[in-house]
């Protein structure tokens, strides 16, 4: 077999146990392969979001992968919003793999609570499960974009009685609810079976965004408007929230061509192993939108694609 030099790479995944670790174990084994012996690929513990961007940022890891794939890429570039202070123009972009996900607000129907006017008017007593507000995690910085752009402040929710459930780990956040301590949900990972268990145990409603608070997020912040589908988890009609899809693949622009090519040629050639972890699980409902197509790949990601990744789509007629 041909093997290609030596390589030492570091790669961020997630806290351990989720889709971000297994991508980087899957790239990990086919890299050894092609790759002369004594290689080393260290996979460090990661939150998807801060810590994953500004690793690979500030060169103390080489690769990594985050979500979703556009405004906070473009943020961490440009040092804005949650990455106001320090930008990261050097960052560079190798493809995505693609993921159909939401961000939205679901709360027991009991409550009487159908829209954010409901929680301004009603100040409702809400224990809401949702990811920590910890300075590290991208969606509870835009979980409190969307409560400000609807006149809202976060901590209105504590002053009227409710409470914050926090986690990384979205199945965590949705046990929470499944288990009757919190009685709202705002998360992401929109396809886990915690999802479709929850609405099947309680009637939620998932709250609209508003249409003004949506001209907000998307005009001030590029954010990405999106829709909970009608029936997706017994909602009787679409409901407008964000999109928080795909995982992008984040290098630096020193990253040698040589190398970015070769992990690039593993995310391609190797896709099918990848899919086959998921293929039992029905397409709706899968952490990765499989098939995955290499011609979608280069796109999407709101980070120059490195050049050795250029290189290689170009190459095989995917660009």
């Amino acid at each position: 077999m041909h093997q290609d030099p030596r390589l030492q790479l570091t790669m961020v995944g997630d806290w351990g146990t989720a889709n971000f670790h297994t991508i980087w174990g899957w790239v990990s084994a086919h890299l050894r392969w092609r790759s002369a012996p004594l290689s080393k690929f260290n996979i460090r513990i990661g939150s998807a979001y801060r810590d994953n961007v500004e690793l690979v940022g500030t060169g103390e890891a080489d690769l990594s992968v985050t979500t979703p794939i556009h405004a906070g890429v473009r943020w961490a570039r440009e040092g804005k919003h949650f990455y106001a202070g320090r930008a990261f123009p050097n960052l560079r972009t190798l493809g995505h793999l693609p993921q159909d996900d939401r961000l939205t607000l679901a709360v027991r129907a009991d409550t009487g609570i159908r829209s954010f006017a409901d929680i301004r008017e009603k100040k409702p007593v809400l224990h809401i499960s949702m990811p920590p507000r910890d300075g590290d995690c991208l969606c509870s910085y835009v979980i409190d974009l969307i409560f400000r752009a609807h006149g809202i402040e976060p901590m209105d929710i504590v002053k009227w009685g409710g409470s914050y459930f926090e986690h990384e780990n979205p199945r965590a956040c949705i046990k929470r609810a499944q288990s009757g301590e919190c009685n709202a949900v705002f998360n992401e990972a929109i396809m886990v079976s915690n999802w479709s268990e929850l609405v099947a145990q309680y009637p939620m409603n998932f709250i609209p965004i508003e249409p003004e608070a949506m001209r907000i997020l998307v005009d001030e912040y590029g954010l990405r408007p999106a829709a909970v589908e009608k029936g997706r988890l017994r909602n009787e009609q679409d409901v407008p929230c964000l999109d928080w899809s795909n995982w992008g693949i984040l290098c630096r622009d020193d990253m040698p061509e040589d190398v970015a090519y070769r992990v690039t040629a593993v995310l391609v050639e190797e896709r099918a192993e990848f899919e086959a972890r998921f293929r039992h699980i029905p397409v709706h409902q899968s952490p990765l939108t499989y098939p995955i197509d290499p011609k979608r790949m280069p796109h999407g990601v709101e980070a120059p694609l490195h050049p050795g990744a250029e290189r290689y789509y170009r190459e095989h007629g995917y660009l």
